[in-house]
């Protein structure tokens, strides 16, 4: 580790297990991706500890050993203004690397190279890779790398993380690592001063850390109160011969990036590029709408075709794997435990494996190239009316799809109090597993206007999740968020970093959230089944019975259509389930033998496997506008039909639409905005979905009779 007085000296190579090395730069220079250019298959993604702000890691084996590559999130500058750069400052501060990677746009040099001139203040060795080489070519730039190196003084390399071109030569630079040689001056009062704070520092970023306290910002570190007095007081007296300690110390700082730039740009020859182009069309004043809901189209209709086969599978495995457990020799309850406690629990938390690959993948692919930038620029004028920045449209299209990722995807937005306010949002967009639900019964009460039923469904859901966002912000005081937001060139990712990136997610969220799921599915299981062989005297359906008065304003009072409620606490999709189960009856599972069930399992792995090639040319088929039928028996519909009138079944269908989401949705939410939103969330989703139910059906008593 060097020091600011020994400038230029050879930094420790990392030669031993567990060096550190963290990469650090502007947001949308590339770090994700050159994260996943040298991670392989070793790409791990978790929380930074006390937040929700993603954690990309990877553990490289070089010649010299082991070494962890860290990327911090996008930041603008070390004096943080959102949550992600104040996390980069601190971990960079408290927690020194080994060495900096700090990752540079070459066609945004200016911009970028101020934090480069932070960093180099830090007394950190340090590499710069200077990225996207060939979007700075595309724009007319020439660029001389080694004038860049000989100004700052350590190792630049240039590189197009993409397509994994000098990912090499940037390995070889970590042994070449430096603290940087060049030296910032500011005017004289003020370099005085720091140098004076600095001088009673004991840590490698001293000179950033008394010019920061001399601008009157934080530093996420202990420091001494007589060193704190100090500062207060150096900037005072700066104060009072007429020097603002923060506007000298940035304009010092953006007159040397210029500089520096200027050194590095051999010539630049402006042209259009394709970025321009595109931009005609997506961000015009008419088309821009279509062309963006057709893109989302794309990715929801890409997520349900690919993932449906394999969900399909899953419920197939654990059909073979109920049948298996039925030939053995076991008591009626154990073979229960193991068929549908354990099987069917493990079976429901791997069932949400595809849908969030899928997803991840359309995700990681619309962000990645550019397309979701625009789209939250599209959406800004109809978010602000909720007091919303217009990424937030962003997570709560998602909602549409699934719930899960989409309050993990609250991730994209900056302000931790948008992040909140979109994330209690979220349960109301209706996911897919509710259309199952809604269908069913729309079928069987509105069978006319049975499409229109489910649209209203799904407006009213947007509709309370935008108000609660609105009603959140002004109980809070907030002020509408800025509009303002950076749109990237558009990129082509490649396919390798987007799967790495949706399956380090993918298998993220199962590690996370599969322990609660297994657990709610045990809970019900034992409830259904104590005393054992009879369901209308289980434990399942005294609890129902005791929601008979809760819900017998809104004219429900079958216990199985409430009961019917608590396993959709696990899933929504299991309500139809259960409902067949309690109206109909259960039918035992039959014998299966080994090689009989095998069979299944493989002929089903080729029928999915099929389905989903097959889904490639109906990806841009025109989409089914009209909801799909329910798939429910003739008989559950003619129970249905017997136990509970149209108005009744309407206010079933919106208490369903608005309770508490499925027990991944509030997992999701624990994780991101912790335990106490979590229970909020819950409370405030059960009481306001038992209101607007008991509403709309007074109103259809009106319209429709009883």
């Amino acid at each position: 580790m060097g020091c600011p007085e020994c400038h230029g000296t050879v930094a420790t190579a990392p030669r031993t297990d567990g060096t550190r090395v963290v990469t650090v730069g502007n947001p949308n220079t590339g770090k994700t991706t050159l994260i996943n250019a040298l991670a392989g298959s070793n790409l791990k993604v978790g929380n930074w500890p006390g937040t929700t702000v993603d954690r990309l890691e990877a553990r490289l084996r070089l010649p010299g050993g082991t070494v962890r590559l860290v990327d911090l999130p996008g930041a603008y500058s070390l004096n943080p203004t959102t949550p992600e750069e104040a996390l980069a400052a601190r971990e960079l501060l408290a927690h020194p690397p080994d060495v900096v990677v700090n990752v540079v746009d070459a066609g945004n040099l200016e911009r970028n190279l101020h934090l480069t001139l932070e960093l180099a203040e830090l007394g950190l060795p340090m590499v710069v890779a200077l990225n996207l080489m060939d979007e700075a070519e595309a724009k007319g730039y020439t660029l001389d790398p080694a004038a860049l190196e000989r100004a700052l003084g350590v190792p630049v390399v240039p590189l197009v993380a993409s397509r994994g071109r000098g990912t090499d030569e940037l390995l070889a630079a970590l042994e070449r690592a430096r603290v940087p040689g060049l030296r910032l001056r500011y005017p004289g009062e003020l370099d005085r001063a720091a140098v004076r704070l600095a001088d009673r520092i004991d840590h490698p970023g001293r000179r950033w850390i008394a010019l920061a306290l001399l601008a009157g910002e934080e530093v996420p570190l202990e420091l001494d109160g007589e060193l704190l007095e100090l500062a207060r007081r150096l900037r005072a007296e700066l104060e009072r011969v007429g020097i603002d300690p923060y506007l000298e110390i940035e304009n010092a700082r953006y007159v040397r990036a210029h500089e520096l730039a200027q050194t590095a740009l051999l010539g630049s020859e402006p042209r259009l590029t394709l970025t321009d182009r595109v931009d005609r069309w997506v961000l015009h004043p008419l088309l821009g709408g279509p062309i963006f809901l057709l893109g989302m189209l794309l990715a929801f209709r890409f997520t349900f075709l690919f993932s449906t086969p394999w969900v399909d599978f899953i419920g197939a495995v654990q059909e073979v794997l109920a049948g298996w457990i039925a030939a053995l020799p076991l008591p009626p309850l154990v073979a229960s435990f193991f068929a549908d406690g354990l099987v069917g629990g493990v079976g429901t938390v791997i069932s949400f494996a595809p849908v969030l690959f899928f997803l991840y993948v359309a995700l990681a692919f619309l962000e990645t190239s550019g397309f979701l930038a625009r789209a939250a620029f599209i959406a800004d004028k109809m978010m602000l009316l909720a007091g919303l920045p217009g990424r937030a449209f962003i997570p709560l299209i998602l909602g549409f799809g699934c719930n899960v990722p989409a309050v993990y995807s609250t991730r994209i937005l900056t302000g931790r109090f948008d992040r909140l306010r979109v994330g209690l949002a979220i349960p109301f967009m209706s996911c897919s597993a509710r259309l199952v639900v809604f269908t069913l019964f729309a079928a069987v009460f509105f069978p006319r206007q049975a499409a229109w039923v489910v649209f209203g469904l799904y407006l009213l859901g947007m509709a309370v999740g935008l108000l609660t966002a609105w009603g959140l912000g002004r109980a809070a005081g907030q002020p509408a968020s800025s509009g303002l937001m950076e749109l990237p060139p558009y990129r082509l990712p490649t396919m390798q970093v987007v799967l790495k990136q949706a399956w380090a997610r993918t298998r993220s969220f199962l590690e996370g959230a599969g322990g609660p799921i297994l657990l709610a599915v045990l809970f019900v299981w034992l409830l259904l089944n104590l005393p054992p062989g009879d369901l209308e005297g289980s434990l399942y359906a005294r609890v129902a019975g005791w929601l008979a008065p809760l819900f017998a304003p809104l004219g429900i009072g079958d216990w199985r259509l409430l009961g019917a409620l608590i396993p959709g606490f696990v899933a929504k999709e299991v309500v139809v389930g259960t409902l067949a189960v309690s109206y109909l009856g259960a039918e035992p599972t039959a014998a299966l033998g080994f090689v009989q069930g095998l069979g299944q399992i493989l002929a089903t792995f080729w029928a999915s496997l099929l389905t989903t090639l097959g889904a490639v040319p109906a990806l841009f088929g025109l989409p089914q506008l009209a909801p799909p039928p329910p798939e429910a028996p003739t008989a559950l519909q003619a129970a249905l039909r017997a136990s509970v009138a149209p108005a009744a079944a309407l206010a079933y269908m919106v208490y369903v639409l608005l309770y508490t989401p499925c027990v991944a949705t509030v997992t999701a939410l624990k994780n991101e905005f912790g335990r106490f939103w979590a229970a909020v969330a819950v409370v405030y989703e059960l009481i306001l979905a038992w209101v607007l139910a008991w509403g709309v059906y007074r109103l259809a008593l009106l319209w429709l009779g009883g």
